[in-house]
Parts: structure tokens; sequence; C-alpha cells
């Protein structure tokens, strides 16, 4: 059949145009879940919705994993090295099961670690703090914030990361004293996030915001709770977080406590897991600093919002996974359901 050229000279830059804009709310998206190689499909079925009355629950993780390097040690003098934890981080996300684990501290070859060991059952991301382009860690090398959601459960509808800093969007600057951007922090901060569908739960909508604070500046500490209730606000564009339809998550290793005036906004504006619920952790702390303490900072925070959220369970987990700690840091864990 023959087109019409004189059809085509009218509507091809209609085309065109539409196909080139995109809504301006979409800011500097990254490409979702990497698609299952055919050679390695993905055997896991799409549960279906949630039957009517059913309770459904979900696990967050928030878990600093000490960055790689060889010289860490066990109270024993043994190696403390990532080689000789990383199997011990497996049996530990394959024992606690959870849908949702923020990551701190990630080098290069814990980014091929878990992107190699848990490609079957969860999906990854992560973004290398001092990289300007967003690119991954094992790619762009240094240290990143990264994320693991469950495959199986979540459709991944945004994957996005903003800096922590007075211009979000941009790479903060090096000062001349070796601080970086408008707030002076020691080392530029990453902050990655997704929003996602759940599965199990009618397509719920739920966003996730791992991160990391500053460790030396309690100004960018300060600074940065305030943009994350700000950024939270204008990414899924809710004015009440904590009576939101949606489902929020903001955890970390935050390098303070809840009680510090640092975190007052949010505190103010979300719920605190570890407050919600009584459990036998509501005072443990989750820095050990790979030494037999039963008494660290209590530094790694599990904030949320959403007026479906039914607070169940809240645990630091000291398991002894093979290791006498899987890190410097204990993984904490949230479960909850939906109302």
């Amino acid at each position: 059949m023959k087109i019409n050229k004189s059809i085509l000279s009218i509507f091809l830059p209609a085309v065109l145009l539409f196909a080139a804009c995109r809504p301006a709310d979409v800011v500097n998206p990254v490409t979702p879940v990497t698609p299952v190689t055919p050679e390695d499909p993905d055997p896991t079925p799409t549960p279906d919705p949630t039957p009517s009355g059913e309770k459904v629950s979900m696990t967050v993780c928030t878990f600093n994993l000490r960055y790689a390097n060889t010289a860490d040690q066990f109270p024993d003098g043994s190696s403390a090295a990532w080689s000789v934890r990383a199997p011990a981080v497996k049996k530990f996300v394959e024992a606690t099961d959870p849908d949702l684990i923020g990551l701190q501290e990630i080098r290069k070859e814990q980014s091929q670690y878990f992107t190699s060991n848990f490609g079957s059952e969860y999906g990854y991301y992560d973004v290398g703090r001092d990289s300007g382009s967003g690119s991954s860690v094992a790619s762009a090398g240094g240290e990143g914030v990264g994320l693991l959601y469950k495959k199986d459960r979540f459709e991944v509808v945004q994957k996005d990361f903003f800096w922590l800093d007075e211009t979000p969007r941009t790479l903060p600057a090096k000062n001349s004293d070796g601080t970086y951007g408008a707030w002076n922090s020691a080392c530029r901060r990453v902050t990655v996030y997704v929003k996602l569908k759940d599965k199990k739960h009618n397509n719920s909508i739920v966003y996730f915001f791992p991160t990391h604070y500053d460790h030396k500046s309690e100004t960018a500490r300060k600074n940065a709770a305030d943009l994350m209730i700000t950024q939270i606000k204008n990414i899924c564009k809710v004015d009440d977080i904590k009576n939101a339809d949606c489902i929020i998550f903001h955890v970390g290793d935050l390098n303070t406590s809840y009680e510090n005036a640092q975190l007052k906004s949010l505190k103010d504006n979300m719920d605190y897991a570890r407050l919600s619920v009584e459990s036998k952790d509501r005072y443990t702390g989750t820095f050990n600093g790979f030494k037999n303490q039963d008494s660290g900072s209590l530094i790694d925070h599990i904030f949320f919002g959403g007026k479906s959220i039914v607070p169940k369970e809240y645990w630091v987990d000291k398991t002894n996974y093979g290791v006498p700690f899987i890190s410097d840091h204990y993984p904490v864990l949230f479960k909850w359901e939906y109302k």
C-alpha cells in the first residue's frame, strides 16, 4: 500500500514532538531492572493478587556492609576482610529473607558480589557517590549506596538518585579544605531510591530511600534530614508522609542517634520503626566495630510513612552466620503488615 507523502509531512513532525516530551516531574530517570537473559530465566511466577481479607507482611532492612578492605580484623586477630564475610552475609540474607534491603559502604567487589549472587531472586541498584553520572560502583569505583528488592514481588516504576547537598542534582564540588559541597561534608553523600508496585498487595506503591549521612559534619547531617523530607514529599507527591496513601521508607546509617536534634525533621514528619513496636532490641546498639560489645552506638535507622502500615516486629540481627560479625554494623530489620 502506498502512503501519501503529503499526509506524512503533516503527521510525522507531530509524532516526533510527542516522543521527545516527557513529564516535567521525571527528573533524570534511571533505567529500571536489567532484563533477565534468556540463558538464565527467572523461574518464579508472578504472585497472584492478595485474596480479600488476607494480611500481607513485608520486611525492610538497613545494613552498613563495612567497605571492602583487607585490614579489618575480628577480636581474635583473624581477618575480617570482605572475602571472609561475604558468605556469611549471603547466609544472613537467605535466613532473614527481607523484601527490601538498603546497603551502605558498597565498594566495587561488593557491588559485583550482590549482582552475581542474588540476581535470580533480587534486583540490585547502586550509585557511586563520586560518580557525576550516577554510575554503579561496579563501574565507577569508589564507594556508594545501594539496595536490593524482591523481583518476584515488586515491579519497578522508577530508579533514581540524588546527592545530600544544597543542589541535590549536581555532584558536590570539592572545597579547598578537602570537604565537599555547600555543607562541607567529609565525603560526598548520595541517596538512591526506587518507586515500586507491590504485586502481593494489588500493586500498592512503595517508595524506598536508602542513604548514608556524613560521619563528621553535624551541619551536613541536619541539612540531610531536612533535605530528605523535602525530597520525599516532592518525589512521592505527598504533604503528610505519615498519612500518605503510598508506603514510604527512609533507611540508613545516619551517623547519629534518634534523640539528636539533627534528625528533628525526620522525627516530625515520619514514624520510627524502633519505637513503633515492643522489642527486646529497642535499645540495642547497631555499631559494633568488630568488637565483643553489647552497647555500641545506635546509628542505623528505619523511618517510615503511610497510613496502611501496621508495625509488627523490630530487631537487630546479631546472629553468628559463620563469622563473629558480618560487618562492623549489625543489620536492622522491621516487619510490618498492610492494614
